[in-house]
């Protein structure tokens, strides 16, 4: 069946214009499903994607590399990809300059002495005026999870340079984030108490979005790639490549996309593009039709053969005008 599609180049510069421009940077969120039949698109839309990463933070997650049926694992993936330091550096010196002490900006870095000579004040004052920016931003942001305020904070205080959090201990915390195997007793060390796991994952993942933009950033982009789904059997030992994934494990990576998808109001300044080979849209057995909850989400109420809906939750990108199913 030949229905209409849209090209790449032509879509990424409509999600630019009418969500990242506008809608996503203001603080809100959405999740598109997009159905991608060529390699070349597939390339141009990965490039693309990335390419918005100037104004946003910018991540991948690909079946093939990651569990994705295991939300702990997607926030990982997502955490490996970000600079949490200069992330908390960013707060600092937002906290520097709600202390009404802004660092010069000759200074790249967090230099507490160069900035108290700067400003001619007590280093000691300074220290104690940025400590308590910081703890206003970071501690009393209850839209921040608890253990998620509590690892920022620790980051936070290790830019300061006083000794309070020592490299070890910042390296921990970004250890946790990543979702390492730490011993306890490192973790409740800096105040953290158990491991990401998939249920603690979900506020983790909202506050990371938040944490962006409090950092600076307009949000995230996150191109989902789940074109491993289509990979019913594995390949012969020595030829497999990553991860595979049986029918349930299939249907549990839908719901976590069905679950960021009832998540929009609660999530901002996220763009997520969930990437499919277009086998899977219509497959009953492994497909949306096997998963009823994400497929409702998507399901094309009204399809025009001759032209593309970009607007819609799910959008096929092909070669420019169309694509066949």
């Amino acid at each position: 069946m030949t229905v209409a599609a849209v090209g790449a180049d032509d879509y990424l510069e409509f999600v630019e214009r009418e969500y990242l421009a506008s809608y996503i940077g203001r603080g809100g969120a959405a999740v598109k499903v997009l159905s991608v039949g060529d390699d070349a698109q597939r390339l141009r839309l990965a490039s693309g994607l990335a390419g918005f990463g100037d104004r946003f933070a910018h991540a991948v997650v690909d079946a093939a590399t990651t569990r994705v049926h295991l939300m702990d694992q997607v926030f990982a993936a997502i955490a490996r990809q970000l600079d949490w330091v200069a992330l908390a550096a960013a707060v600092v010196r937002t906290a520097l300059e709600r202390a009404a002490f802004p660092a010069p900006e000759e200074h790249g870095g967090i230099d507490l002495a160069a900035i108290a000579r700067h400003h001619e004040v007590d280093a000691a004052e300074l220290y104690r005026s940025v400590r308590r920016a910081i703890e206003q931003i970071v501690l009393r942001d209850t839209e921040l999870s608890h253990e998620f305020r509590v690892a920022m904070l620790r980051l936070c205080q290790e830019r300061l340079g006083r000794g309070e959090v020592s490299a070890t201990e910042r390296e921990t915390v970004i250890g946790w984030l990543l979702g390492e195997r730490l011993p306890a007793a490192d973790l409740r060390r800096v105040g953290l108490r158990t491991r990401i796991n998939r249920y603690t994952a979900r506020p983790l993942l909202l506050s990371l979005i938040r944490w962006l933009r409090i950092a600076g950033r307009c949000g995230l982009v996150l191109h989902l790639d789940l074109d491993r789904l289509a990979v019913a059997r594995r390949p012969p030992v020595g030829l497999r490549d990553g991860f595979y994934y049986s029918k349930a494990a299939t249907l549990d990576a839908y719901e976590l996309v069905r679950q960021m998808i009832d998540a929009t109001d609660e999530s901002e300044g996220l763009f997520v593009a969930v990437q499919l080979p277009p086998v899977l849209v219509n497959d009953e057995a492994r497909g949306l039709a096997a998963y009823t909850a994400l497929q409702l989400r998507v399901a094309d109420e009204v399809r025009d053969r001759q032209r593309p809906n970009p607007y819609a939750a799910l959008v096929r990108i092909g070669l420019r005008g169309q694509e066949t199913e």
